[in-house]
């Protein structure tokens, strides 16, 4: 959807007409042209827009099955304009963004779950293998693990298939639970807090091969953001471990965007309380647009420097 950027120098405001262009997986074409220092009025808008579309040849997209299209738009332009603007970093600089993603999200996806280890001991343990005094075996276990999961999704060009969940939930179960890692569950569970039960050991089988169905119906059908995030409360829903489903799907989502050209998403502990929320109103309600905004807040939140003064 084509946008009204603006662009602030010094007390001048500059507006231009913007559109991000996905060409092919992980590429971007940033498209942007100059319309004044005010802002036009609708019909004079309109008009240009019309031309703008017609000159770069924009698609005219479907509606979004519950995707805000101006929001998206916005998004696709922040993260355009970023990627654009690293193009010219140097390989060590760009690496060493990937690696401190790497610590942030190994981190955040742990102490969500309750893992003490904090962010600077996260980074001690991952960078210099300098082991924090006073944590149980399991949370260090938690944070090698997860890294390992991590860089195998960010190298890896598989879809989402049975094998490659078993493969992660095996990953972050090694030296925690080996007998269960990587093996669907085959005793009931309960979740703290939640007003719901997952399936049950009888029934978890057929409802890990209906979400499987499913991902595969819908991952042509929605756009990768709302495939994300619902392949993310689908999963949740099917709870097909004992544990580590959460650590699973925060994975498979990053796994899902970074397969259609978006970054992976880094959900922060201190957003425990509201993701819990919104994937409890989406699972009671089955409304998924909620959700699906919050993951596209989340995508937007690292990348808005890139975008300064173009809001």
């Amino acid at each position: 959807m084509v946008f009204v950027a603006r662009k602030k120098t010094g007390k001048v405001a500059y507006y231009y007409l913007a559109h991000n262009l996905r060409t092919d997986r992980g590429k971007w074409k940033s498209l942007r042209e100059y319309i004044g220092k005010k802002m036009p009025n609708k019909a004079e808008l309109q008009k240009l827009t019309k031309l703008f579309i017609i000159k770069y040849k924009i698609p005219v997209k479907k509606k979004y099955t519950y995707l805000d299209p101006e929001r998206l738009a916005k998004l696709d332009f922040v993260i355009g304009e970023f990627q654009k603007k690293v193009k010219n970093y140097p390989q060590i600089a760009l690496e060493k963004r990937e690696r401190d993603f790497t610590i942030r999200f190994t981190y955040n996806t742990n102490a969500i779950e309750g893992n003490s280890v904090s962010l600077l001991e996260t980074a001690a343990m991952l960078e210099k293998k300098v082991m924090p005094s006073g944590k149980s075996l399991r949370e260090i276990h938690e944070i090698f693990n997860t890294e390992k999961a991590l860089n195998y999704i960010m190298a890896c060009k598989a879809d989402v298939s049975k094998r490659l969940i078993l493969r992660l939930h095996k990953m972050m179960m090694a030296n925690i639970d080996e007998q269960q890692g990587g093996r669907i569950r085959n005793y009931p569970v309960a979740i703290d807090g939640a007003n719901w039960m997952p399936p049950s050991e009888k029934e978890v089988n057929g409802k890990f091969r209906e979400f499987l169905a499913w991902y595969a119906k819908n991952k042509v059908k929605l756009h990768p953001i709302e495939l994300a995030a619902t392949t993310h409360l689908k999963f949740i829903e099917v709870h097909p471990f004992g544990d580590g489903n959460g650590r699973v799907a925060r994975l498979l989502t990053s796994l899902i965007l970074m397969r259609n050209g978006y970054p992976p998403v880094n959900i922060k502990v201190k957003d425990t309380i509201p993701y819990v929320k919104e994937l409890q109103y989406a699972q009671n309600t089955q409304k998924l647009d909620k959700l699906v905004d919050w993951f596209v807040q989340k995508l937007g939140e690292d990348y808005v420097e890139a975008a300064k003064g173009n809001e």
